[in-house]
């Protein structure tokens, strides 16, 4: 007997496979920072014109000309930590507005020009190179620590798909045990029927041969009628729902009017749906069992309680199992004939 699976593949194999994730793009080092451009923009800002109101408040005003280191450098070391190259960068042009919009110092009489102007870019010019230098090893950083960020995401992912993964498959396992365990008990409840088969005349075989007939259609009753006194008399039930058929007797004309009468014995099975018929609320299938091309039907198999969704399934089953019969009604009439 071949057992069914509903999947075709290694279930395992099937489950520990991760689904697809979207890669994450990676920004470029000088963007890594804990938030964004606005952020140490809006804070170099606001350090700068603290600065700037300190001065006019505390100071006379000329931008910290007296104190050497200016306090300017203060945004610059912070940002440049904090944010990166980019935050270094902004704060150090955000430091030298500040400082040319105030008083520059004046220019002494021994002085050249270019001794002034090495005077007034060399703190700017010592801002921006911190901000470069400064700033381009905290953008380093912080580029590795979001990448080892993202790796450790990954890793975290891929551990929870290995987990569900593991769930899924012991399921399915356990599914696959269950299955093979019910199918196997049904193949041994089969073999037992199917030995239980009393060949004693057509009545005694069609009695037999019901609980065998419903371990293979898959049904959770099934009752076999007999013609016998001009109507259909139960001479064999097997079933888990009731211990006796639910109609002990089937007379013709009820038969007539569902398409299974005298004259139509080598109808396909006819296939009743929930409350089409009031002697089966709960649908049933009837199938006749004829034993060669032409002839009377000698039995009738009736089958209820089908799994939901599986009539039609069961309907093929149910005729083939009535085929199954008619062939060993009539070898069993052909012996009976040749032993007389």
């Amino acid at each position: 007997m071949r057992l069914s699976s509903s999947r075709t593949a290694d279930p395992v194999s099937e489950a520990l496979e991760p689904e697809p994730r979207p890669a994450t793009p990676a920004g470029p080092p000088g963007s890594a920072s804990t938030g964004g451009w606005y952020r140490y923009v809006l804070e170099s800002l606001l350090l700068v014109g603290l600065l700037v109101c300190a001065d006019h408040l505390f100071f006379d005003g000329n931008r910290f000309s007296n104190i050497n280191p200016r306090p300017f450098w203060i945004p610059v070391l912070l940002m440049s930590v904090q944010y990166g190259l980019a935050g270094g960068v902004f704060a150090a042009f955000a430091s030298t507005l500040a400082l040319y919009s105030g008083a520059l110092p004046s220019q002494l009489a021994t002085q050249d020009y270019y001794a002034y102007s090495r005077l007034i870019v060399a703190e700017p010019t010592s801002w921006l190179a911190c901000a470069l230098v400064l700033g381009g090893l905290s953008s380093l950083q912080l580029a590795h620590a979001a990448e080892v960020r993202r790796q450790r995401d990954e890793a975290q992912a891929a551990a929870e798909d290995l987990g569900h993964g593991l769930q899924q498959a012991l399921s399915d396992l356990g599914r696959l045990e269950l299955q093979i365990a019910a199918e196997t008990r049904t193949a041994g409840a089969i073999a037992r029927a199917f030995a239980g088969l009393e060949p004693g005349g057509p009545e005694r075989l069609a009695a037999s041969f019901a609980a065998f007939a419903r371990l293979v259609v898959g049904a959770s009753d099934l009752t076999v009628y007999a013609p016998r006194g001009g109507a259909w008399v139960a001479v064999g039930h097997a079933g888990e729902a009731r211990d006796a058929p639910r109609l002990a007797r089937l007379e013709p004309d009820t038969l007539q009017a569902l398409g299974h009468g005298p004259d139509q014995a080598s109808a396909s099975p006819r296939l009743l749906a929930a409350g089409a018929s009031p002697l089966w609320p709960d649908g049933a299938i009837l199938v006749p069992v004829v034993p060669q091309s032409g002839a009377d039907a000698s039995a009738l198999i009736v089958v209820e309680g089908c799994p939901s969704g599986q009539s039609a399934a069961a309907a093929r089953r149910a005729q083939d199992v009535a085929l199954g019969l008619g062939g060993l009604l009539k070898h069993g009439a052909t012996g009976e004939h040749g032993a007389r």
